[in-house]
């Protein structure tokens, strides 16, 4: 038997929400925030994803031999990090700025937010959670 270990970040977006792992299409467990947990396997292909509600991450397949170990490290969105705290600033902004009848640039500040998370609710639900092999880089 091979081993995956699968990795889940320590995220405040979705901190009080479990991933659900699926390996071959077969649910194998969850994740908490934070949490590591170590799955035995067949070897040969498989592929995993990580879901949470209706998102979930790409697909990976990897190829595994018996006795050996593969780590897999799940997180949210990539950027998220630095985007919330973006939304936080241009929606504090949009309530202090003057109110005038011309103030229809809020609209400018607020509508790439809106379209960044509708983006992430619907055509790119399958890319909301990033899921990589540990130790591969990507660009």
């Amino acid at each position: 038997m091979a081993t995956i270990k699968i990795q889940r970040t320590n995220d405040y977006i979705n901190a009080v929400r479990n991933y659900r792992l699926f390996i071959d299409g077969q649910k194998i467990g969850t994740l908490s925030n934070g949490q590591i947990k170590d799955f035995e396997i067949p070897s040969g292909r498989h592929s995993v994803v990580a879901k949470i509600d209706w998102c979930s991450s790409p697909e990976v397949t990897f190829e595994i031999n018996d006795n050996d170990s593969k780590t897999f490290l799940v997180s949210a969105i990539k950027n998220w990090k630095w985007i919330m705290p973006l939304i936080m600033v241009i929606c504090t902004l949009t309530l202090i700025l003057p109110h005038t009848p011309y103030s229809y640039y809020k609209l400018f500040l607020i509508l790439p937010i809106f379209l960044f998370l509708l983006y992430y609710l619907t055509f790119g639900r399958k890319k909301y959670l990033t899921l990589k092999e540990k130790g591969t880089l990507t660009a």
